[in-house]
């Protein structure tokens, strides 16, 4: 999730939260306001019955006083039933015939020497509907402004973190052989107002400048080392090779030189191995070229058979699927080749080992003791123990592993039934259409 859409997220349901808090609450404040500024309007009325009182002359003026004002009522005095405080009542409108809240008022007067209640009231109807409309603006309105708050919010941050933004791009769409650019981007970070933002993105410009330094020195190490030391190599198997022809050597100075040489071999090839480890995990190869996985393993086994008869070893390739896919063709023969010579190596004498290929997996199958080491150190540089009559560095899986990687590709292995299965799982955005392969 991104760090917009979640502090936008974030916001969303906090204001949606108060605004729903403040629903209810604004309507009980306004109800209460509503209530009050009503029983004020009660008691005023209430404080002019006395002077209205001194105009009624015989009980006949009280009798057309109450027939004339619908909402006074006046009856003897009973204290059960008199009110001092300001009650609501629900009854039923004679007119409307619909049940209303009414708001009642009640005071003790003397009429004719006789204590009387009378109790004024009046309708809550026309209040209910405007508050129900105040609520309903309200509503509206905290509606509005939420939805705003979110646009500007939004727009805001996008505008803030826009320069912070362009980095993580371009440290995602970083080939390793390339360098960042940051042109254009300083100016707009220039105009930040937002002093943290600004040491951030300034400190990853500097990350990646010191990396792309790093990288370049990393870059002309490597390659330096695997130059330089293929010239002394060369030399000692030159020399090598002229003490072989000394006419004098004996059996024993013959075999040591023969270990010697075997010796310098391994180095060539470690040498050639780290060379092409470094290049790998540098991305300095191209995935462009169309690979033929029937025709690649095919390939492969077929330049290896001579390795599986020397163990009197089957290497079986039977009832391959079509596999095609985007990638680069010198990696992916090297990964093959690395495996098949993994599971002809480790097999023993006399067995069979098979290569399976599917649309979905390329797997290498053979059998052998279970692994007398953790698995998790099985793609690791320099993780198996190499046998004096084996070839080998140690780093074949470990660069068949970073192959499958660069590929977009992984490498999974299992122990079943006293047998070693070394399993290639393709994923679907490097496999060529099958347009294309036509």
């Amino acid at each position: 999730m991104k760090l917009l859409t979640y502090s936008s997220r974030k916001h969303l349901w906090l204001s949606s939260l108060l605004v729903l808090l403040s629903i209810p609450i604004f309507y009980l404040i306004v109800k209460m306001l509503l209530l009050r500024a009503t029983d004020d309007a009660l008691i005023n009325r209430l404080a002019l019955i006395p002077e209205q009182l001194k105009e009624i002359k015989t009980p006949d003026d009280l009798d057309l006083w109450k027939k004339l004002d619908k909402n006074i009522t006046i009856s003897f005095f009973d204290l059960s039933r008199f009110e001092e405080k300001p009650f609501t009542t629900k009854v039923l409108n004679s007119e409307t015939k619909e049940v209303e809240n009414y708001r009642y008022l009640q005071k003790q007067i003397k009429i004719f020497g006789v204590n009387h209640t009378v109790t004024i009231k009046t309708s809550l109807t026309n209040k209910e509907t405007v508050l129900r409309n105040i609520i309903i603006v309200q509503l509206f309105i905290l509606v509005i402004i939420l939805i705003g708050f979110l646009i500007v919010n939004r727009r805001v941050n996008a505008k803030i973190w826009k320069p912070f933004n362009k980095t993580l791009d371009a440290l995602k769409q970083q080939e390793a052989n390339e360098e960042i650019s940051h042109e254009g981007e300083e100016e707009e970070a220039e105009n930040i107002e937002i002093d943290e933002l600004n040491d951030l993105n300034a400190d990853i410009k500097n990350l990646l400048q010191q990396k792309n330094t790093a990288y370049q020195l990393q870059k002309e190490f490597t390659e330096n080392a695997a130059h330089e030391l293929q010239t002394p190599i060369a030399i000692i198997k030159s020399k090598l090779d002229l003490l072989i022809q000394d006419k004098d050597l004996n059996s024993n100075q013959s075999l040591l030189i023969d270990q010697i040489y075997h010796v310098l071999q391994r180095l060539t090839d470690l040498n050639k191995n780290l060379l092409l480890l470094s290049k790998i995990e540098n991305q300095q190869f191209e995935l462009k070229d169309k690979v033929d996985c029937i025709k690649t393993v095919s390939t492969v086994v077929a330049s290896l058979n001579f390795f599986a008869e020397a163990k009197y070893q089957q290497l079986l390739f039977p009832r391959p699927e079509a596999k095609v896919f985007k990638g680069n063709q010198v990696l992916i023969d090297q990964m093959i080749q690395n495996l098949t010579i993994n599971a002809i190596q480790y097999s023993p004498k006399g067995s069979i080992v098979n290569i399976l290929l599917t649309e979905r997996s390329l797997s290498f199958v053979n059998e052998g003791p279970k692994l007398d080491f953790s698995e998790e150190k099985l793609f690791s540089r320099f993780s198996k123990t190499i046998e004096k009559d084996q070839k080998g560095n140690g780093l074949g899986l470990a660069i068949s592993n970073k192959i499958a990687n660069a590929h977009g590709f992984s490498i999974n292995y299992e122990y079943i039934n006293a047998k070693h299965h070394f399993s290639v799982s393709f994923k679907q955005p490097n496999e060529v259409q099958k347009a294309d392969s036509v």
